[in-house]
């Protein structure tokens, strides 16, 4: 995973420095656009400069975790109802689309990058819209799974689901579990058929979140966390299922994080660690089978 981030950060690091490049180019078009009174020209590129600003103020802070988190600010796209985020998605296919047109065939840039643009705009179409609408949450059932499993326990509500497979009982290698309760943020990354890694953290001592678009067209995200003793948790929701979607369970974090972090509700007898990794047996045969702690 540590290697998956640093694969990460460095994507981002080199589309900072494209948009830096794009900021000064298309600046200086638009002063000359200006000043040859060539108002199209001036228009589009006063449109790619302020996407390039757009692109810089979004990738702010992606490679290192920044300021502390504050209950109820930043992550405005997260906490959007499934209906604004269509819209706000919309919106942007619009814009994308309208100006990659424009710049085609006034500036005549190369194919490629036409392609390119159509293909995002399909992705967000046929795979992040659709699985925003069609996002599944879990049945009772899979949830007295999760507790029978000791993934979760009894006394927990279970505020979100993020899992990028179907049923319990078809996991292979690779696949995850990702659950948000009202105490804990919980990840069960599956290294063999029956068996998994669990990491869970308190909700109460996270102050740090990260969340970077991957994959192609930003299809996958990225999720990191931090808490005030410096452990770092990194979750990798590759985003290919139709019916479970990143972007609201991300949602359902920041309102479970907020309701924790405001109302201050926990002690110094909480329950659970702050920090803790063990692993488990997904085996109907061994559910709740829980092995030592490998990290405290």
């Amino acid at each position: 995973m540590e290697e998956l981030v640093r694969s990460i950060q460095k994507q981002v690091r080199i589309k900072k420095v494209a948009c830096w490049a794009g900021l000064i180019m298309f600046g200086l078009c638009t002063l000359v656009g200006i000043a040859a009174q060539e108002w199209l020209m001036t228009l589009l590129a006063l449109a790619m400069t302020i996407l390039s600003v757009y692109g810089l103020t979004m990738m702010r802070g992606m490679t290192k975790f920044t300021k502390e988190y504050q209950p109820g600010k930043g992550y405005g796209y997260y906490r959007r109802t499934v209906q604004q985020k269509l819209r706000y998605l919309t919106w942007g296919q619009w814009l994308v689309g309208g100006l990659i047109v424009l710049m085609f065939f006034i500036f005549n840039v190369r194919l490629s990058a036409f392609l390119i643009a159509i293909l995002g705009i399909l992705t967000i179409q046929f795979s992040i819209k659709k699985r925003i609408k069609n996002h599944q949450e879990p049945d009772i059932t899979e949830l007295d799974e999760f507790v029978r499993m000791g993934i979760v326990s009894p006394h927990e509500q279970t505020i979100g689901v993020y899992k990028d497979f179907l049923h319990l009982s078809h996991t292979f290698r690779g696949n995850q579990i990702v659950i948000v309760t009202d105490k804990r943020l919980i990840s069960v990354f599956v290294e063999e058929q029956g068996r998994a890694v669990k990491t869970e953290m308190l909700l109460s001592g996270i102050n740090k979140i990260r969340a970077i678009g991957t994959g192609f067209q930003g299809q996958g995200i990225l999720l990191s966390v931090s808490n005030r003793d410096h452990n770092e948790l990194h979750i990798h929701m590759v985003g290919k299922s139709i019916f479970f979607s990143p972007e609201q369970f991300i949602g359902s974090l920041l309102r479970a994080l907020d309701a924790v972090l405001k109302s201050r509700s926990y002690s110094t007898e909480e329950p659970f660690p702050s920090y803790q990794q063990t692993r488990i047996s997904l085996h109907p045969s061994e559910q709740g089978l829980l092995h030592k702690p490998t990290t405290a």
